[in-house]
């Protein structure tokens, strides 16, 4: 079923249109629509110092994740799977301890459940949160708080609450980053602690298996960087699930930087087969740390699209949708360079010398030049062959506000529930705040010219 054009092309006539939905205007030669939707979401509860700036709590950012579920019976509306993050946090200095620091941050809902959502799109009218499905480990809800030092997907932060106290871990926390579904209406989402590719059950919620570095997944992608790991995941038509490492690994603390490739996971759920492909970091970006992927959409068993995203060398930022093929491209499981290293330490010759074809790509859509301000586009989803959907994550409204000191986050360190400079020094009447972010959760739908997989050609 094509999405129809025509309750578009009547709004445009209309001399104004409501607030939660806007018709842009585009000169993009390959765009025939382009639609904006603020999505209504429900509130998260909040009895933090702020609350009196959230007097409703905090809004739902349902942003990390999107995948098209079909369309509404009866009605053209457009229904779509979505998910949230961790939950309300925000930035923290550095922990100091007797070992030196630990990276931390600070946890506006402590116990909140990443939840997985269902948004529902009423075409050139609204968008809206319809139902929410909260993660469950054997029946009991999870949290996003981090996994403690030693166990399997530790990212080595540590949660504080808002007076700066250390909250407890939670082994079974979650920071989910993509979800899809296969044929037997199972979902599929993914996670940047582990990192994790986790099936649920989509009706109940309750987390049926988690594949982990080590577990059913290769051990080096447990050197993916803090806040970096799986941030997108797509079931190919064949029921193969695909995920996509937001960033370069960093082996051993040192290839952050200098790694040319980040990693694409395929692993087959039937025989528990996995391949492994490298996705080149795009030669505009200053450092290759600084590239971040979005998520990940089949196209077929093969072809992808994926939001690519970062600041370049220009410091300007970059929302781009770009289409790859692994088709001829090599599955580097097991490969290393000739002196035995990681790949990730490879230049392009040591690489090419190892054998490593990294996968075809190219990029489609550049969403800055259409109008996108967001800085996190982080669910990408195809409602048919020419029509993209685009979510941001909002982060639950909220941002970190540092009050009376004129240092900055990272000048600081919380020792003892207090702030200090980093020579230890307490810095009296310095607080750290939730603030408002100001930004809200937007849905855009791109309709092309013609069929996205065209562009790859």
């Amino acid at each position: 079923m094509k999405r129809l054009l025509l309750p578009l092309l009547l709004s445009a006539a209309l001399p104004a249109l409501a607030e939660p939905f806007t018709l842009l205007e585009t000169r993009e030669p390959n765009i025939a629509a382009l639609e904006r939707y603020e999505v209504a979401t429900p509130m998260v509860p909040y009895a933090g110092t702020a609350k009196a700036a959230f007097p409703q709590g905090l809004p739902l950012a349902v942003g990390s994740g999107l995948r098209f579920k079909g369309y509404e019976k009866a009605t053209s509306a457009l229904e779509f799977w979505s998910l949230t993050d961790r939950g309300p946090n925000v930035d923290s200095p550095d922990v100091a301890d007797g070992k030196g620091k630990r990276a931390s941050k600070v946890f506006a809902a402590p116990d909140y459940t990443p939840t997985i959502t269902q948004l529902r799109v009423s075409l050139a009218e609204k968008a809206e949160v319809t139902k929410t499905l909260p993660l469950k480990q054997n029946g009991k809800p999870i949290s996003g708080r981090p996994i403690a030092p030693g166990q399997i997907g530790a990212s080595g932060e540590l949660g504080l609450s808002e007076q700066l106290v250390a909250l407890p871990y939670d082994a079974s926390g979650l920071d989910p980053e993509g979800i899809d579904a296969d044929a037997a209406g199972n979902l599929w989402i993914v996670d940047e602690y582990g990192p994790f590719i986790v099936k649920v059950d989509g009706k109940s919620g309750e987390i049926l298996q988690r594949y982990a570095p080590g577990q059913g997944l290769p051990a080096e992608l447990a050197a993916r960087q803090p806040n970096r790991g799986f941030e997108g995941v797509a079931v190919t038509p064949a029921g193969k699930v695909v995920a996509i490492v937001q960033s370069t690994l960093d082996v051993d603390g040192k290839t952050r930087n200098d790694a040319l490739f980040t990693r694409i996971v395929e692993l087959d759920p039937k025989s528990g087969a996995v391949r492994q492909f490298a996705y080149p970091v795009s030669a505009h970006f200053k450092k290759t740390g600084d590239m971040k992927l979005g998520d990940i959409v089949a196209l077929s068993d093969t072809q992808f699209a994926v939001i690519e995203q970062g600041k370049d060398k220009d410091k300007r930022m970059h929302n781009d949708i770009v289409l790859l093929d692994l088709a001829a491209a090599t599955d580097i499981s097991g490969k290393q360079l000739a002196d035995g290293r990681a790949l990730e330490y490879g230049d392009a010759a040591a690489l090419a010398a190892a054998g490593v074809q990294p996968v075809r790509k190219k990029t489609a859509i550049d969403l800055r030049a259409l109008g996108w301000t967001a800085e996190k586009s982080e669910g990408l989803a195809l409602v048919d062959g020419s029509t993209l959907a685009v979510i941001n994550d909002n982060d639950f409204g909220v941002a970190s506000e540092l009050r009376g000191s004129s240092l900055k986050l990272d000048e600081l360190r919380v020792a003892d529930g207090k702030l200090v400079d980093k020579q230890g020094q307490a810095q009296a009447g310095a607080s750290l705040g939730v603030a408002a972010n100001g930004e809200s959760t937007q849905l855009w739908l791109i309709t092309l010219q013609k069929p996205l997989k065209e562009l790859l050609q």
